[in-house]
């Protein structure tokens, strides 16, 4: 690609001019002032907004520490993988990308991204770190970034409407939650509740639902697959779930259980803050109900990886200083985000608190992504889930045909 090619010829101009360094340390007292010790600066990806104040007051506190500016580039989350593609095509890459976890490994395939193995094993507490989550950074056994946050899902629960529908214990499988639905329904309220729509957050709640049926990504044409579609249609045929869920995300769902019209809804604990600022009712959060082969969680969060370039140094400098236990920790309280750290979230008084002490012990019992072919694997569940809810299709054809699909994946 033509950016590595102008990337190794600027680091052999660098290795050819290195003799002059003494030269130029001699002579730097007679250049103009405003020509010594400019400052580095570094241009980062971000898919935090600016709402998130915090985590902008912690990039704040890395440029007057380290002197290095930091040039932001906001992208919506939804949006990011679009326009990291772009860059690649333009070569017109920032320094540190701020990425789901699993597709760290899909940039380090492509070969834009920086090997950090050594600093990593030589600067990093690793044990420190929730191993999953650590090694959504890795591909091949090499390191490219480090988490910054890691999440699960949980059951938000409308305490009220339970106790009201005659609900007495919060349902823990899949067999409790449709009980639980049929007496919701008698007093005019949905349920239960999903993201739906075309986006990623509809593939992300969809993990513990395959996995927990004892099916996986490369056994999509299971017979425990076929069980958990079967599960989601249910739900909408008998009026548990809105049939409105397939055009609806994470948020649009959440909305509808802060507004009292579904009793449970599937969401992470970033959602927490706004379900406690908008409801007038008593909630909390459980498990999310676990099919024919247990409980298990879906491993979220944010990874910081380091592009390929002349900037590496400081962009491992940047990456370090998120990590630190203080700034990690000073963020995920904020935004209730689980740290990467598992030291940072068992020193913090807060994640041992209800109930975001919930989401942090999900952590345990949370399975990464797939890292190979990620987006194309998220497409065809999203697919196979509407294809049941919004086509009617039989849940063991949608199967099938999804399974056919992940099989044609190179």
């Amino acid at each position: 690609m033509k950016w590595k090619r102008v990337f190794y010829c600027a680091a052999a101009a660098v290795a050819g001019c290195i003799f002059l360094i003494s030269c130029q340390e001699q002579i730097r007292e007679k250049l103009p002032e405003e020509n010594v010790g400019e400052k580095e600066t570094l241009s980062i990806l971000l898919t935090y907004p600016r709402e998130k104040e915090v985590l902008y007051q912690c990039i704040e506190g890395f440029t007057a520490e380290t002197g290095i500016e930091v040039e932001i580039q906001y992208v919506p989350l939804s949006d990011s993988k679009k326009q990291i593609s772009i860059m690649i095509v333009s070569e017109n890459l920032p320094d540190v990308l701020d990425v789901d976890n699993p597709e760290t490994a899909t940039y380090a395939q492509i070969g834009i991204l920086a090997d950090v193995t050594d600093r990593v094993e030589r600067e990093i507490a690793v044990e420190e770190y929730y191993q999953r989550s650590l090694e959504q950074n890795a591909y091949e056994g090499k390191y490219y970034g480090l988490p910054f946050t890691t999440n699960t899902l949980g059951m938000y629960y409308n305490k009220e409407l339970l106790a009201q529908a005659g609900v007495e214990k919060v349902p823990q499988t899949w067999e409790e939650v449709l009980e639980a639905c049929e007496k919701l329904k008698e007093i005019g309220v949905y349920g239960f509740g999903v993201a739906g729509n075309k986006s990623a957050d509809t593939s992300f709640q969809m993990w513990p639902m395959i996995w927990s049926s004892g099916s996986n990504w490369d056994r999509l044409d299971s017979p425990e697959t076929v069980e958990a579609l079967e599960f989601y249609k249910t739900l909408v045929d008998q009026g548990y779930m809105s049939t409105e869920v397939i055009n609806y995300n994470a948020s649009d769902n959440t909305n509808q259980f802060i507004a009292g019209k579904t009793a449970m809804v599937i969401d992470g604990s970033w959602r927490l803050q706004v379900i406690q600022q908008g409801v007038n009712f008593d909630f909390g959060v459980a498990r999310i109900p676990e099919g024919p082969e247990g409980f298990c969680n879906v491993l979220g969060g944010h990874n910081f990886a380091i592009v390929n370039n002349e900037h590496v140094d400081a962009s491992w400098e940047f990456i370090k200083y998120m990590n630190r236990p203080d700034i990690m920790q000073k963020f995920s309280e904020a935004e209730n985000y689980i740290p990467a750290r598992r030291d940072v979230a068992e020193a913090s008084a807060y994640f041992q608190t209800e109930p975001i002490r919930q989401f942090v012990e999900m952590v345990d019992y949370a399975n990464p992504m797939p890292k190979e072919n990620y987006n194309r694997i998220s497409d065809i569940i999203i697919h196979m889930w509407q294809s049941v809810v919004r086509e009617g299709k039989d849940p063991a054809q949608a199967a099938k045909e999804a399974g056919a699909a992940v099989r044609e994946l190179k």
